[in-house]
């Protein structure tokens, strides 16, 4: 075989071989792109899952643009009336949890003189629908227009708290709405960020969740708390939000708490007041 005939054979095998890199690769985006929501939303795949609505809160349902509907409990303090408003909170729990997982919040609140409105997400538990950043961000919105829309409550002292996920959804709410302050607990950085942690690439990353540009645009008080020990986000994290969101924020590390930050209720308190 002379040499034009070799050069032909080693061009087709080139052809061949990027072809299959291809494939390949494009494969291997699209499984990625299909498991994240698998990460990103690990409940959701748990479908509808009856819940009694706990004694004297007041449940209301968010319907979305898309016919979606969206759950969520209002716990109010003694005392709260049209003639005696109260402050109120919005609660976001993280990816893996659900509202009536997470009730110790309205408990410390409420107790507190405190309103606190705990929203579910798309395809958690009775709510329908599909979960997603934009899915979350205009039902946060929904949730926060009907919180300022009742009489009990002083639409002008509406805080957000939001852990890990839920974080995200809450300093996003906050660049959106008068949030008059904000409690951060685990947040990421951003989703990218988290999923480089498993070498996947940042461009594929379907949700972004930016907190750092969230923390930067949000001009209010920010309370940002993070377990020392934490190994789903780490604390370097809530040092990189705090950095970036400059005076406004009030950076605490507990340790030696993990990522649930099973905190003491009273130095929570203490820290939130404080703040």
């Amino acid at each position: 075989m002379d040499q034009t005939g070799i050069i032909g054979i080693m061009r087709t095998l080139t052809k061949w071989l990027v072809g299959i890199s291809a494939v390949v690769v494009l494969s291997g985006c699209a499984a990625i792109t299909g498991l994240q929501n698998e990460f990103v939303f690990p409940n959701s795949a748990e479908g509808p899952m009856a819940r009694p609505v706990p004694v004297g809160a007041v449940q209301h349902w968010v319907t979305a643009k898309d016919g979606s509907k969206v759950e969520g409990w209002l716990f109010l303090p003694e005392g709260a009336s049209a003639s005696n408003q109260v402050p109120a909170v919005m609660f976001f729990h993280g990816n893996s949890d659900y509202i009536e997982t997470k009730l110790e919040y309205p408990q410390y609140y409420t107790q507190r003189g405190i309103a606190c409105l705990m929203v579910e997400y798309r395809g958690y538990r009775r709510s329908t629908g599909t979960p997603s950043e934009a899915a979350f961000a205009e039902d946060a919105d929904a949730f926060f227009d009907f919180l300022a829309s009742r009489p009990e409550i002083n639409k002008g002292q509406i805080g957000a708290h939001g852990h890990s996920m839920g974080a995200a959804i809450a300093v996003g709410l906050a660049t959106r709405k008068p949030i008059r302050t904000l409690v951060m607990v685990s947040a990421f950085k951003s989703m990218p960020s988290m999923l480089g942690r498993y070498m996947v690439p940042s461009f594929l990353a379907r949700e972004r969740f930016d907190n750092m540009a969230a923390v930067q645009a949000y001009h209010g008080p920010i309370l940002i708390l993070h377990g020392e020990k934490d190994e789903i986000v780490p604390v370097s994290h809530a040092r990189e939000l705090a950095k970036r969101g400059g005076n406004k924020v009030r950076l605490v590390i507990t340790s030696p708490d993990d990522h649930d930050v099973p905190w003491n209720w009273e130095t929570f308190g203490k820290t939130a007041s404080e703040h």
